[in-house]
């Protein structure tokens, strides 16, 4: 009888409003939205198993080298490589051939590093080629010139290694390229012996 005398439409009212006020505070913890977060104050360690963070919560092209794992990209998608390993080659016309080439297709505005080899043998006597790197038809940089000269060396079996590097002094448009190792006959009879060509994109801008 006492305790009912205690218990007035004010106190039920007022113990309803603090459970529900207990209870919506509990929901409000479980559920944070962005509304509750100060910008900056969370941490890589208050996401769990770095797990949180997916591909549309980073902003396009925001990441650099150090937030990448390098084992995870695909090179050939931004650094295009090409190479080709051709047979003997025999430029005898007076206009340069084609001893050996790749086609780089190059997805953004890039600069190509290119590397060439082959050897020169000389037949039937002394002889003399020439030979240089060229994209799209034009030659790039300087040209080599491996042989013999007739006054040094007149061996039919003589043969002169010979590479060129070039690395291309503006960015090449975006698309296909033909890269070439072309040569032509100086002196003599000379065979190109085992041409090889290889070309990677180095830079875009």
């Amino acid at each position: 009888m006492r305790i009912r005398r205690h218990l007035s439409y004010v106190n039920v009212v007022a113990t309803l409003a603090l459970l529900l006020a207990l209870g919506g505070g509990a929901y409000a913890i479980d559920r944070v939205s962005s509304r509750e977060i100060v910008n900056g104050t969370i941490k890589s360690i208050d996401l769990k198993n770095r797990r949180a963070v997916g591909a549309a919560d980073v902003k396009r092209n925001g990441l650099r080298g150090k937030q990448i794992d390098e084992r995870t990209l695909d090179a050939s998608s931004f650094a295009p490589l090409a190479g080709d390993e051709a047979g003997d080659c025999d430029p005898s016309s007076p206009a340069f051939v084609d001893c050996s080439s790749v086609t780089v297709r190059l997805h953004a505005r890039s600069r190509l590093l290119v590397v060439a080899t082959g050897n020169q043998e000389s037949l039937g006597g002394s002889a003399k080629a020439i030979c240089d790197v060229r994209i799209d038809g034009h030659p790039e940089g300087l040209a080599v010139q491996p042989g013999e000269q007739a006054t040094d060396n007149t061996s039919s079996l003589a043969t002169n290694g010979f590479a060129r590097t070039v690395v291309t002094p503006d960015p090449l448009a975006k698309g296909r390229h033909k890269i070439a190792l072309a040569c032509k006959e100086l002196v003599g009879n000379a065979r190109i012996d085992v041409p090889t060509i290889a070309a990677i994109a180095i830079s875009s801008g």
